[in-house]
């Protein structure tokens, strides 16, 4: 058989030439796009690493003029010129502190306090009442405004609300006694001595106009133990609108309303007097505060109150845990709480003068409910406890402000 060879076909395809090139063509396009976007994401991050370090040193510059508001009106700032005492009114009638802090630098148009000029840090103060106090008044709170700048042109804004007090406290009765939660168990001991020359007065020292019960107890067998006790201890000695007053729980200051309250308040103290240096195991000689530089301080123990022993005066807030015991001319302005043993002993009595209010409050430091408390002047002599919202007001600012709240908008 012949066999036919056939040409074959060598798939030959005219139309088809160059496709090679244009699929090259079209890959590279990719890989150029592909490049492109790596090099400006590459060329973004880093300006944005830049601009992150900028917004970080003004969010840290923000937070420097916080703290250093902070230490003006907690008084660790001198002023300049000196003679401007560190008060929430003061502080309000120069809103940006210039009295006590210094601008000294200038960026973006604007008067900073300078932090540091490679690079270019600063802030701005400014303050306002919220309350719109009366200017003859000291403003309870103040709103803190700090601007903080850093390098290319970046800011932060942080706004904090600051309070006078370093603790929440409302005086109800010169001398007030936290009775025992059970409602029943009297005070083993409420004696307010029996001298002829004695005073114990509700009217207030600052505002005679203005007064409060002279003893306050939160049970119905305190309360008539109170009575009793007035009427057997010459209670001519003893002057105000009410002598005596019962009070419901919920009138009593926050700490007071339960035990675990009172703990958390005592802890709260005593971690802020540690923190200031004024945290003690006995009275320190000779620096229990002054009327003129009032001062917190925790004893935590007992305290002997002596006007031979250098104790016998004092101001401020003086919180003991343990017994208090006052021998002599005892002279103090402002608030003495006796919480944890809640044991007061007055002995003789002389011629000293309190000032203020008295709080007494008997708990165990670590679990439990109120117990009774004891108040014991066997004496009185021709001494003095009355009630002074001056004296109060100085000492609960002396003790340093607090923060309420802060945020950064």
């Amino acid at each position: 058989m012949k066999l036919t060879s056939k040409k074959r076909n060598n798939d030959n395809r005219p139309t088809e030439r160059g496709a090679a090139l244009v699929t090259v063509l079209l890959v590279a396009t990719l890989l150029l796009a592909a490049g492109g976007a790596l090099l400006l994401t590459t060329s973004m991050a880093g300006t944005l690493a830049v601009d992150s370090t900028a917004e970080g040193q003004a969010y840290y510059s923000a937070e420097a003029g916080v703290n250093s508001t902070l230490n003006v009106l907690r008084g660790a700032v001198p002023s300049n010129p000196a003679g401007t005492p560190t008060t929430f009114r003061n502080a309000a009638d120069n809103p940006t502190l210039t009295n006590w802090l210094n601008y000294d630098g200038n960026m973006d148009g604007t008067s900073v306090v300078t932090l540091g000029t490679s690079p270019n840090l600063g802030y701005t103060v400014t303050l306002s009442d919220p309350d719109s106090t009366p200017p003859a008044n000291q403003p309870t709170r103040l709103l803190v405004h700090v601007t903080g700048y850093g390098p290319k042109g970046a800011k932060k804004q942080m706004e904090v609300m600051v309070k006078r007090y370093i603790f929440d406290f409302s005086t109800i009765a010169a001398v007030l006694t936290r009775g025992d939660d059970d409602n029943t168990t009297p005070m083993p001991t409420f004696d307010i001595g029996n001298s002829n020359a004695k005073a114990y007065s509700g009217y207030d020292h600052a505002n005679p106009a203005v007064s409060l019960p002279v003893f306050g107890s939160t049970n119905a067998t305190d309360y008539n133990l109170t009575a009793s006790q007035v009427d057997s201890s010459k209670d001519q000695t003893i002057s105000g609108v009410q002598k005596e007053a019962q009070f419901t729980n919920s009138q009593l200051p926050n700490f007071l309303q339960t035990a675990n309250n009172a703990r958390s308040f005592l802890a709260s103290v005593q971690s802020s007097a540690v923190g200031m240096g004024r945290s003690f195991s006995s009275a320190p000689a000779n620096d229990i505060g002054t009327s003129s530089n009032p001062q917190l301080t925790f004893v935590d123990g007992n305290a002997v109150l002596d006007s031979g022993a250098g104790t016998g005066t004092g101001a401020g807030i003086l919180v003991v845990t343990g017994t208090l015991t006052l021998n002599g001319n005892i002279d103090f302005d402002g608030l003495i709480l006796v919480l944890g043993e809640g044991t007061v002993v007055r002995n003789g009595g002389g011629g000293g003068s309190i000032y203020g209010g008295i709080v007494v409050a008997k708990f165990d430091r670590s679990s439990g409910g109120f117990l009774a408390p004891t108040y014991n002047d066997n004496g009185s002599g021709n001494s003095t406890v009355q009630y002074d919202s001056a004296a109060i007001d100085r000492a609960l600012s002396a003790a340093g402000c607090r923060v309420l709240a802060l945020r950064e908008y």
